[in-house]
């Protein structure tokens, strides 16, 4: 027996190495725990969670499923409770871009050489890749998916012993996995953002004032970047 999960979190445990011990970071109900365990892809799961409810009806569902000896529950505010060497990655799901930063800088102590990240940020993306880059976290595959009419990135990294990734920048804000593999679902994102912004660029264009200038000029900066990025894909 194992959960039903969404689209976006079948995504995300399809992420995820064989054979890690992986801390599930905001767990809420611990399906994914719960399925990284019955699916075989981890040994042993620590289902944390900041929230005392959310780890109340964890531990009902790990109890239901017979896994709980192989999934503990912890509370946490993020990887405050956990300790190096207890698990081999991380999935960090259903919370906002800077917030997922926040819990892996206080957790940096956890992440050494080889540790394993599977993120899915559900805001300021490129403030997460940016993240990753500059403190030696290698990104080495995302994916986009659309559920729901919403579009969701899901981010694999490994850490390194480099302090410093060099990359070209606009990978933050572009995703260079998903430029290069041609991704359907992100050159339908890039379009409707091209559009978007093409549109606002319209509007200010009525409109005077130095600020509304100097923000054409950051669109058409934008606007540039996705051309360039939509002929790289095609």
């Amino acid at each position: 027996m194992k959960p039903s999960l969404s689209k976006r979190m079948m995504c995300l445990t399809n992420m995820v190495t064989p054979g890690k011990r992986v801390a599930d970071i905001g767990c809420d109900h611990a399906l994914v725990s719960i399925y990284l365990v019955s699916e075989g892809i981890s040994p042993k799961v620590l289902a944390m969670d900041i929230g005392e409810g959310p780890l109340e009806a964890a531990k009902a569902n790990i109890e239901k499923y017979g896994l709980s000896e192989s999934i503990e529950t912890r509370l946490s505010d993020g990887m405050s409770e956990l300790k190096p060497g207890e698990t081999d990655g991380a999935v960090i799901a259903g919370m906002g871009g800077l917030t997922i930063v926040g819990i892996l800088e206080r957790g940096l102590h956890n992440i050494k050489p080889g540790y394993e990240l599977v993120l899915s940020p559900q805001s300021e993306i490129p403030e997460v890749r940016a993240f990753l880059r500059t403190h030696g976290i290698k990104i080495i595959d995302e994916e986009m998916i659309i559920e729901d009419d919403k579009y969701y990135n899901i981010i694999k990294a490994v850490a390194t012993d480099e302090e410093l990734i060099d990359t070209n920048e606009l990978y933050d804000t572009y995703s260079q996995f998903l430029i290069e593999k041609k991704s359907p679902i992100y050159l339908r994102y890039l379009e409707e953002n091209l559009e978007k912004m093409n549109g606002i660029y319209c509007r200010l264009s009525k409109q005077d004032g130095d600020k509304v200038i100097d923000r054409m000029a950051e669109i058409r900066d934008e606007v540039d970047d996705i051309a360039r990025i939509l002929d790289m894909m095609k």
